[in-house]
């Protein structure tokens, strides 16, 4: 069978693998907040640019598709194009053995297949401009094009370095791998207008993050600055070994192994790859990794933000075994026991959170299943459907008003109650409290109906998440009634418990963004 029909092959039957995750696994607590970018768009938003809430309408078709499927359907688009594309970088560097050894490597990916692949997030339009970026650099520094050629590649690959930043801003570490490359190896190209040119290009398509923030006091930044700050902090090395050992996770313990013998390998044997893009490939992947594992020894980070810059690492190592096994045709056993790990957690992953029947998580009754974690993705859709049984009994009964409104204090998880309560069932949605709690919401709350006088709500929370709503909350309304119990069950076993608690006549107070006491 050739390559090319062995690649369509993989990214069929990849894609297939993708839709059945999306379709049997329900939101993830981040998946389904960015689904909340997509209704009310904006240039920028508290968290993260704006891309990931267009692949989101572009799923949905403009948000008329309602489904887990629909949603995460623009991320699995892209890495069924990211595939061919990492086909495309490994032939171009090496040969076409080569770009099938990247494809499979990008598939057994757990970052690249699943978390940026299947699960809608920033990420998620991120590596399909990260990996258009660094095709585009492969043939800007091929030897053999024309300075004219070089120079309207140059131009496009601003605008494509500007779109990935307006997908996640650690793009700008792009930028930095090509510009340091061009200053270390390659000067000419700082004789190229073409080269100031496409900077100015790349600033002018992500002005709109800049504009943003000067209207709301650069709020994105002193989020992050938060996070990420160096000052005053003691080393943590728990932070420092989640980066690390979930960075080996997230890109499949196999594939890591075969990372560091890859490049390794690469570095030895220096004839395997030519050396301009053997550099350039190591300059786009090392100093994310690196700035990443220094940040984690004084914040926490999570493992995630350093994905794109693997997948530098991973066409350098399916060069290296092209090479390696230049004689033969067999895939090498180490790559296909990667994809066979991802096919298995796959498999495994659906049984489990849908099916596994036994508690993971805590047992006591006030905060039933924290820790379980896969009870994030899974139950919502089952208690929504009793929560809207409750509300109309409850309006039948005279115990609640018509059209009262769903109350949350925490971005997650208001936005699971927004999405599988309140978006179905056509019941309005606000969320009350500090700006770092609430997030997206202080903007989204401002485009919904209002709460009035009189309004009564329901506060509903998962036991394995937050507690009773807050005094500073419950003060805005008359009167409380004692709190209802949905239990959730999976597999006959009791896993964790849903907390509803009736509100009646709202008093006013609330400011229309939510946003109660410090923004801190």
């Amino acid at each position: 069978m050739g390559i090319r029909k062995k690649i369509f092959l993989l990214i069929l039957w990849s894609t297939a693998i993708r839709c059945l995750l999306a379709f049997f696994l329900e939101f993830g607590n981040d998946e389904v907040y960015y689904w909340t970018y997509a209704q009310h768009l904006q240039w920028n938003y508290f968290d993260h640019p704006p891309m990931v809430a267009l692949l989101v309408r572009l799923g949905t078709l403009n948000l008329l598709l309602h489904n887990e499927l629909f949603v995460r359907a623009g991320s699995i688009v892209c890495a069924a194009i990211n595939t061919w594309l990492i086909f495309l970088i490994a032939k171009k560097i090496k040969d076409e053995k080569a770009g099938w050894y990247a494809a499979l490597l990008y598939t057994s990916s757990f970052y690249c297949s699943v978390i940026a692949g299947t699960f809608i997030l920033p990420d998620s339009p991120q590596v399909l401009f990260w990996m258009l970026s660094i095709l585009l650099m492969i043939k800007i520094i091929d030897a053999t094009e024309s300075p004219v050629t070089q120079s309207k590649l140059l131009l496009l690959l601003g605008a494509v370095i500007g779109l990935c930043i307006m997908s996640k801003v650690h793009a700008v570490f792009l930028w930095f791998g090509f510009g340091l490359y061009i200053l270390l190896y390659d000067r000419k190209f700082f004789t190229y207008p073409a080269l100031y040119i496409s900077v100015v290009i790349t600033a002018v398509i992500i002005s709109p993050i800049i504009i943003w923030n000067v209207h709301n006091h650069f709020i994105t930044y002193s989020f992050h600055e938060s996070r990420v700050g160096f000052f005053d902090k003691k080393l943590d090395w728990d932070s420092f070994l989640q980066q690390l050992i979930g960075s080996i996770a997230y890109n499949n313990p196999v594939n890591f192994f075969l990372y560091v013998i890859g490049v390794a390998g690469i570095l030895r044997y220096k004839n395997f790859v030519p050396k301009n893009y053997r550099r350039l490939l190591l300059l786009l992947g090392f100093p994310l990794i690196l700035v990443l594992l220094v940040m984690s020894l004084f914040n926490e980070t999570l493992p995630h933000w350093s994905g794109p810059a693997y997948i530098s690492l991973l066409i350098l190592t399916a060069i290296y075994f092209s090479a390696k096994n230049i004689n033969s045709s067999k895939t090498p056993g180490g790559i296909l026991a990667a994809n066979y790990l991802l096919l298995f957690v796959a498999i495994a992953g659906i049984i489990v959170i849908r099916y596994l029947p036994f508690q993971l998580g805590n047992k006591q009754e006030r905060i039933l299943g924290d820790g379980d974690v896969t009870l994030d993705m899974s139950g919502w859709k089952d208690f929504s459907g009793k929560f809207y049984a409750l509300y109309n009994a409850d309006v039948k009964q005279g115990l609640m008003k018509e059209n009262a409104f769903i109350i949350s204090d925490k971005w997650f998880p208001a936005a699971n109650l927004d999405y599988y309560i309140a978006n179905p069932f056509h019941l309005n949605f606000f969320a009350a409290g500090k700006l770092v709690d609430i997030h997206n919401y202080a903007w989204l709350n401002k485009t919904r109906t209002p709460l009035k006088k009189g309004d009564n709500a329901y506060f509903i929370f998962p036991t394995n998440y937050y507690g009773a709503p807050k005094k500073n909350l419950l003060d805005h309304f008359e009167k409380t009634d004692s709190a209802v119990i949905i239990p959730q069950f999976r597999s006959g076993v009791h896993v964790r418990n849903f907390v509803i608690v009736r509100l009646h006549d709202y008093k006013g107070g609330l400011p229309e963004d939510g946003i109660i006491g410090s923004t801190n």
